[in-house]
């Protein structure tokens, strides 16, 4: 009997412990909802947004000082002065060398930084790994995944409809597939954030990874596990995501200023 008991005992704390593993989630009422998940040996943190019920917001100036907010305590502390609070933020993209968006960058219907068209520039890095894309916020609150080249055709310049956008590459998924210059042996191993739209552009899912992944295993979450059609690739590295008053990915010491933010912001009551 007593034999029984403890074989039930040690199988019950298998699977417990088999599910902690796989994912911990936790819901929020206001739109946002937080997962922490095992996912083929690596752990990803994501933070689903829910487009009718919250505001997604893309930052870079401090509209008091005229410079880049540079860390999310910074646009944490601005909005504290407004009654406001920071619910989510994750830095936006890839920047030059000046601390500058590397291409298009739109907040608030404001283009910031023109498209970039370049093809064959090595030098701007993971960029240049083609196709590069934009994650976009249009003015009806949608949000949408484009590799550059249709998006380019999509808008010819003419921004007016979009709310916020920021360029950044490579594309992870694209139409469903990986994309093509990702092989699962690459031993390109870093820390990397991410983004998809689902529902129609209703649905946003940022994604940072705990571990250092390389771009073929980041892909695959996307596509495998997220069922995103369009991904993009934003940050590796110093990826981070704040969430409920903690930060997930990249650790402190790996932290440098910050050019562009997307943030959930929580009005003031």
């Amino acid at each position: 009997m007593l034999k029984r008991l403890s074989l039930q005992l040690y199988f019950l704390l298998i699977i417990t412990i088999l599910l902690c593993g796989r994912a911990m989630a936790r819901s929020e009422d206001n739109g946002l909802h937080f997962k922490s998940e095992r996912y083929q040996d690596h752990r990803y943190i994501s933070v689903e947004i829910d487009l009718n019920q919250v505001d997604l917001t893309h930052h870079m100036v401090n509209p008091k000082t005229g410079q880049n907010y540079v860390t999310f305590g910074a646009l944490r502390q601005l909005l504290r002065t407004k009654g406001e609070a920071l619910l989510f933020a994750i830095n936006s993209g890839i920047y030059t060398k000046e601390y500058k968006p590397l291409g298009l960058h739109i907040e608030d219907g404001k283009v910031h930084s023109p498209l970039n068209l370049i093809t064959s520039n090595r030098g701007q890095g993971n960029f240049s790994l083609l196709p590069n894309g934009v994650f976009f916020l249009t003015q009806e609150h949608r949000a949408e995944v484009l590799d550059t080249e249709r998006f380019h055709r999509r808008f010819q310049g003419d921004y007016r409809g979009i709310k916020a956008a920021v360029q950044s590459g490579p594309m992870l998924v694209i139409n469903g597939e990986f994309n093509p210059y990702f092989f699962s042996e690459s031993d390109s191993y870093r820390i990397r954030s991410g983004v998809c739209a689902k529902d129609q552009g209703r649905r946003v899912i940022f994604v940072v990874t705990e571990d250092a992944v390389n771009f073929y295993e980041f892909a695959r979450f996307f596509k495998e596990e997220l069922q995103c059609q369009n991904a993009l690739y934003l940050d590796g590295t110093l990826a981070r995501i704040y969430f409920n008053g903690r930060t997930y990915g990249a650790s402190f010491w790996q932290s440098k200023p910050l050019v562009g933010i997307w943030s959930v912001i929580r009005p003031a009551s």
